[in-house]
């Protein structure tokens, strides 16, 4: 069973099937793999996502998987983790049974998802397949289980479970993960850069630096940066700072009292106008019409 050649550009999906912005994502959704393989015969056709990292947990049944350049196969009681921006396609077997996992890179960027963003980072860690112990299994099996159920139904606390839930099958995966990834093969390159980046920005983005400094830090060109970001997320570098900036003050906005101008010079801004416009051009609203719109719809 062979899953299709590699697409000389391969599409670039929110989920399968959905171009950005056809859907209204959380920053984690899950579903069950018949849900969607059987739309398409259980042939997966290779594809990358902008901004999002999947889990793809097989319980029972298999496929192979295609990886950029690589194929795996996947068997019953095994993990597959993609980062943003890898290339990936499939061939289950028919009836096949488990969970795909998404999950944002926004989340990555919050506060609670901080640490652990730093240690995925700092270990290198990208694609990585496990194949799991009948233990390991149980476990996953629950928290998979346990995050679907959760996703499915509207109750008091729901973002808080599925974070709690996404951020402890991560640390599994990263606890039980092989110092190399998959076939003993290095973590694609880009992955990793594109991970030391975000993580970098995560700790420096107040102090507005420029992108040759940041391609300094991370020992590559600016250029190189440049190039490898864009193709790994979609966006440029300085878009993704930018993006980084208007998520803290929004949070800021939201949670705290602190004026406007305040919450600028707190993030490097030392014209409070200047800060207006940034936040307006990036989200549409002026800081003020956000607080209020937020507030009124929590």
């Amino acid at each position: 069973m062979s899953p299709q050649p590699l697409l000389a550009k391969p599409a670039r999906f929110a989920l399968y099937g959905e171009l950005p912005g056809e859907s209204e994502l959380e920053l984690v959704h899950i579903e069950d793999i018949r849900s969607r393989a059987r739309l398409y015969d259980w042939t997966i056709t290779p594809h990358s996502h902008r901004e999002m990292w999947q889990l793809i947990y097989v319980a029972s049944g298999g496929a192979e998987a295609t990886l950029e350049d690589d194929r795996i196969d996947l068997g019953p009681a095994s993990v597959l983790c993609i980062p943003d921006g890898v290339v990936h396609g499939f061939a289950f077997e028919r009836e096949t049974l488990g969970w795909v996992l998404s999950i944002e890179t926004r989340l990555f960027e919050t506060a609670a998802f901080a640490p652990l963003q730093r240690l995925l980072a700092q270990s290198g860690f990208g694609v990585t397949k496990l194949a799991l112990t009948p233990v390991l299994d149980r476990k996953v099996n629950v928290l998979f289980s346990s995050l679907h159920d959760e996703f499915l139904e509207a109750k008091d606390g729901r973002g808080m479970m599925l974070d709690s839930l996404t951020s402890a099958l991560l640390i599994l995966m990263l606890r039980n993960a092989p110092k190399r990834s998959y076939d003993g093969a290095a973590a694609p390159d880009g992955a990793r850069l594109a991970a030391a980046f975000r993580d970098l920005v995560n700790k420096r983005f107040r102090d507005h630096w420029r992108i040759d400094r940041y391609a300094e830090e991370l020992s590559v060109s600016p250029s190189q940066l440049s190039r490898t970001i864009r193709r790994v997320t979609g966006q440029s570098p300085a878009a993704i700072i930018n993006a980084r900036l208007l998520l803290e003050a929004q949070r800021n906005l939201h949670y705290t009292e602190a004026t406007a101008a305040q919450i600028g010079l707190d993030l490097g801004f030392q014209d409070p106008a200047y800060f207006s416009r940034f936040f307006k051009r990036l989200s549409g609203v002026t800081p003020r019409r956000y607080r209020l719109n937020s507030r009124r719809a929590s």
